[in-house]
C-alpha cells in the first residue's frame, strides 16, 4: 500500500457529456455575481438619492403610530420597528395616505406608543421617502448596501473562477486530449463514522503517481495491475480525465 492520504493533485474528473453542466454552473456563479454588484449599486444609489431628496424637499408633518414590533435574530439581537401613517401632499400625485415601518433606536421604541403621534420628515415629490425626526440624521448615508451586494458578487465570483477554469480545461480534454494508458498501482480505502472513501493510485504520463477518490461501483470493478485509459493534455499533463466509462455501464 502506498501513502494513506490521497495526493494533491487531482484529474478533471468532467466527463463529456456533463461539460455543459460545468459550464452552466459557471454561467449561474457568473450571473450571481453581475447580481450581487447590480443590486448593492443599484440600492446603494437609492439609499443616496433618499437622503438627497430630504435634504432638498423635506417636509415635516405628524405621523399617527399604528404599530410597534421587536425582531429577534438567532442570536437574540434585538431590532426595534415603529410603524405610521401620515397624510402627504405631492406636486404629481395630489393628497396620498402613506404607511411606513421604520426601524429606530431603543430610545425611540420606548417613547412610542401605538395610536400616538410622532414627528416625520418626508420628501415633497416622493413621500414614501420618509424618516421619524428623532430618527433623521441630515445627510447620513448608509453604504451597507454597496457592502452587502459588494460581499455577496465577490463570493459568487471567486466561486466562478475555478468553475471556469475546470469547464475549460474539460471542453480542451474533449477537443484537444490526447488518449494513454496507465496501470493501475495500488487500491485503497478509508472510513470514518459515516462513509467510506475509496481511492486508486497510478502514474500520469508526466511520471507523477497520482491517486484520487473512487465511487465505490468502480472501485469494486479494479484490481492492481489493471490497465485504465486516461485522456490528458501535452501541453500539461497533470490536466487529465480518467476514462471509466466502460466500467460505469
Amino acid at each position: 500500500m502506498m501513502e494513506e492520504q490521497p495526493a494533491a493533485a487531482v484529474p478533471i474528473v468532467t466527463p463529456v457529456g456533463r461539460v455543459q453542466t460545468a459550464r452552466l454552473l459557471w454561467l449561474f456563479f457568473a450571473f450571481s455575481a453581475l447580481l450581487g454588484f447590480g443590486l448593492g449599486g443599484f440600492f446603494q444609489y437609492r439609499t443616496i438619492r433618499n437622503v438627497r431628496l430630504l435634504e432638498r424637499e423635506g417636509v415635516t408633518a405628524y405621523a399617527t403610530i399604528t404599530q410597534t414590533h421587536i425582531s429577534e435574530d438567532d442570536d437574540g439581537d434585538e431590532t426595534y420597528y415603529v410603524t405610521y401613517n401620515f397624510d402627504a401632499q405631492s406636486p404629481d400625485v395630489g393628497f396620498q395616505q402613506v404607511k411606513r415601518k421604520e426601524s429606530v433606536p431603543y430610545e425611540v421604541f420606548l417613547r412610542a406608543e401605538e395610536g400616538g403621534k410622532i414627528d416625520i420628515l418626508y420628501a415633497r415629490s416622493d413621500p414614501k421617502v420618509a424618516r421619524i425626526m428623532a430618527n433623521y440624521e441630515p445627510g447620513k448615508v448608509s453604504y451597507l448596501p454597496i457592502f452587502l451586494g459588494g460581499i455577496f458578487g465577490l463570493v459568487d465570483a471567486v466561486l466562478a473562477v475555478p468553475l471556469y477554469r475546470r469547464f475549460r480545461n474539460a471542453m480542451r480534454l474533449d477537443v484537444e486530449g490526447v488518449l494513454t494508458t496507465t496501470t493501475v498501482l495500488d487500491l485503497f480505502e478509508t472510513s470514518d463514522e459515516n462513509s467510506t472513501t475509496h481511492y486508486v493510485a497510478y502514474t500520469l504520463p508526466d511520471g507523477q503517481k497520482i491517486r484520487h477518490g473512487v465511487k465505490a461501483t468502480i472501485y469494486a470493478q479494479l484490481h492492481v495491475g489493471d490497465i485504465i485509459r486516461l485522456v490528458y493534455l501535452l501541453d500539461n499533463p497533470r490536466i487529465f480525465r480518467p476514462d471509466w466509462a466502460h466500467l460505469e455501464m
